[in-house]
């Protein structure tokens, strides 16, 4: 369960929590969205972008494979 619905009922942005009132979970703007999920300690969300970035990287260049390796041993 996360507050999501009730800072969409909160006026505490420049912008509505949502695109459409009337629309669901695709209608909802990102900051709200990650706020709410924030909240509970429930990080998926930061996650979601990564198979696809990866994926990305890896099909324009396998020998981009170097450079992610070596950014995992070398960054904090």
């Amino acid at each position: 369960a996360t507050p999501e619905t009730e800072y969409g009922r909160m006026n505490i942005g420049s912008r509505p929590s949502k695109r459409k009132p009337s629309g669901g979970i695709e209608s909802l703007r990102a900051i709200p969205w990650i706020f709410a999920w924030t909240q509970t300690r429930f990080h998926l969300p930061v996650w979601l972008g990564f198979g696809a970035a990866f994926k990305h990287i890896m099909q324009k260049d396998i020998r981009n494979i170097h450079t992610l390796k070596e950014m995992y041993n070398e960054w904090p």
